[in-house]
C-alpha cells in the first residue's frame, strides 16, 4: 500500500488458451458471443458491440478450431431466415469463462 494515497487498482487479464499456447477465448470473444445470444444474429451482435463482421467470423472459427467445439451455429438465408445462436458447448464455454473470470476479479479486490 502506498503511503501517499489509496492503493492502486488491480486488474486482472484471463483468456483461454490451446495445449500449443495459442489463446482463443478472451474478453472480445466473450463479448461477442454474448451478443450473438442476445441478438440470435452475427450480423446484428457486430453492429452491437461495434465488431466488424469480418473479424467476428475469424474471432468465431479461431474459437471453434482451437478449443475443438462447435460454439455458434449459423443459419443462411438473409433477412428473414438467416440467423445464429450459441450450441450448448457455445453456452457452457461462456459460462466458465465468466464464472472463472469474475472469481479471478473477486480475488484480486483482496490483493
Amino acid at each position: 500500500m502506498s503511503s501517499r494515497g489509496a492503493a492502486p487498482k488491480i486488474r486482472v487479464k484471463f483468456w483461454l488458451e490451446d495445449s500449443r499456447g495459442r489463446p482463443f477465448f478472451g474478453a472480445g470473444t466473450a463479448r461477442l458471443l454474448t451478443a450473438i445470444e442476445k441478438s440470435k444474429s452475427i450480423a446484428l451482435a457486430c453492429r452491437e458491440i461495434e465488431m466488424s463482421y469480418r473479424y467476428a467470423l475469424h474471432r468465431i472459427k479461431i474459437a471453434e478450431e482451437r478449443s475443438g467445439k462447435k460454439l455458434v451455429d449459423r443459419y443462411r438465408g438473409g433477412r428473414t431466415k438467416g440467423g445464429a445462436h450459441l450450441t450448448d458447448e457455445g453456452r457452457l464455454l461462456l459460462r466458465r469463462y465468466s464464472d472463472a473470470k469474475q472469481a479471478l476479479e473477486e480475488l484480486a479486490t483482496t490483493i
